[in-house]
């Protein structure tokens, strides 16, 4: 009986560190949220061991160009289905070039590309013309496509998560209280750490499909948030980031997968209401979820 209660200690004793130390954790998130005066909100979680980082992970934030990933998902359900084809041609219009990031914009028209091709810029590039042309292959509709991607989030069990608009589409903005405060789409970090899972563990549609989206992020360019303070790969070959990334004004949101050895996490790292408007690299928004992505990793790695 007395070596029974002494497990039982020791593993009681274990758990209240854990959860102290997991305490611990959000409390500097918290504090690194005062860094920049806005608001955070973050979701993290350790595939191997389930244990989870939370800072306000249910509320809800714009998504900026993180939309993009859950398009991705929808894209990939219909290339499983055989309703569209990963080599299907699509073919550049001057007419519907859109501003911003990527380089279809400056493409003369006329030209094809493969949907997965354009896919690929939408993500690596967030490249925002390629973005309508995957959201235009979901319906004849623009409420139906809207409905195509917010339907399978639902599916997935990403509640929180709508795709509001396509991008730089102001013909076709809604007045309503929602679509004004979160722009192109809103989501939670949770919703968003969820989906990530979903990809992490190949249930996003099949194991092939979220082998090819985890392909897709791992080639994303931008490096000024969540990974700018980790390793890379020229570093350390067992590590490796698949994310996808937003920045429009006050918001700066970065999501994704982080495996290094044998420890493989997903997070969601949401930052809004930030006083500083820039896109320069020292963005006080994105120092802290730089700062934030820092911290869940050497928790992560050493846990």
């Amino acid at each position: 009986m007395r070596t029974i209660l002494t497990v039982l200690c020791l593993v009681w004793t274990s758990a209240l560190c854990l959860s102290q130390e997991r305490e611990h954790v959000e409390q500097e998130i918290r504090a690194t949220a005062a860094t920049f005066g806005g608001r955070v909100g973050v979701a993290a979680k350790n595939l191997a061991t389930g244990e989870m980082i939370l800072v306000n992970a249910d509320s809800l934030f714009p998504t900026a160009s993180v939309i993009k990933l859950p398009i991705l998902v929808e894209l990939f359900q219909r290339f499983h289905d055989g309703t569209l084809s990963p080599l299907q041609q699509v073919a550049l219009d001057d007419d519907l070039k859109k501003p911003g990031n990527g380089v279809l914009q400056f493409l003369h028209g006329g030209q094809t590309l493969a949907l997965v091709d354009v896919a690929t810029l939408m993500i690596i590039l967030s490249d925002n013309t390629a973005t309508n042309y995957v959201i235009d292959r979901f319906g004849d509709e623009h409420e139906d496509r809207l409905e195509a991607v917010n339907r399978r989030m639902r599916f997935l069990g990403l509640h929180q998560t709508k795709l509001l608009n396509k991008l730089y589409s102001f013909a076709t903005k809604k007045k309503t209280e929602e679509a004004i405060r979160f722009g192109i789409g809103v989501s939670s970090p949770a919703d968003m750490a969820l989906l990530l899972e979903r990809i992490a563990r190949r249930e996003a549609v099949s194991p092939s499909a979220s082998d090819s989206m985890v392909a897709i992020l791992r080639n994303q360019t931008d490096k000024e948030m969540a990974a700018r303070w980790l390793p890379s790969a020229d570093e350390d070959t067992t590590f490796w980031i698949a994310n996808k990334t937003g920045s429009l004004d006050d918001r700066k949101i970065d999501v994704g997968i982080v495996t290094h050895g044998r420890t493989k996490y997903v997070y969601a790292i949401f930052c809004d209401s930030s006083t500083d408007l820039g896109e320069m690299p020292d963005n006080k928004a994105m120092l802290a979820i730089a700062l934030i992505s820092r911290i869940l990793y050497e928790y992560y790695t050493t846990h």
